[in-house]
């Protein structure tokens, strides 16, 4: 029996791999799970502070522009934007729209719990290239990271 979106991000909290992240390869592509303190805290905060958030929050080049007429890309300088999917299929799909791989788009809801449903996620570049998600928590105390 599969565990719960909820039950498998806090296994996933739990067990954060070195350095509190996860690097998942998939064809040439890599996929970073983060789950540092100080980044799920600034992805809490962002969500937040927003007046209405989605499930999936979005590091973009641009804010003026339709969503999927933009690109997916590092944090620094970015715009966060929200959106709000209704599934895994759909969070994938707008994924490759904002430029990241289909094979890394349609892998991504096995690594990320949740995603497109109740468990808000953030996407965004890494330096690398690697597609980065980072779970935005609910307001609790990080020490004990409970979805």
């Amino acid at each position: 029996m599969n565990e719960s979106p909820q039950a498998s991000l806090r296994s996933l909290m739990e067990n954060p791999g070195e350095e509190n992240e996860q690097l998942h390869t998939i064809d040439q592509h890599v996929l970073r799970l983060n789950l540092k303190p100080d980044d799920l805290k600034l992805w809490q905060d962002t969500y937040a502070a927003m007046p209405q958030p989605g499930n999936i929050l979005l590091a973009c080049e641009s804010d003026s522009c339709a969503l999927e007429s933009t690109r997916l890309t590092w944090v620094v300088g970015a715009a966060i934007r929200s959106a709000d999917v209704e599934s895994a299929l759909d969070a994938g799909a707008l994924l490759q729209h904002l430029g990241i791989s289909s094979t890394l788009a349609e892998a991504m809801p096995k690594h990320c719990p949740g995603v497109g449903g109740d468990i808000v996620w953030a996407f965004y570049l890494e330096r690398h290239g690697w597609l980065t998600a980072c779970p935005v928590l609910p307001t609790i105390s990080l020490g004990s990271a409970q979805p």
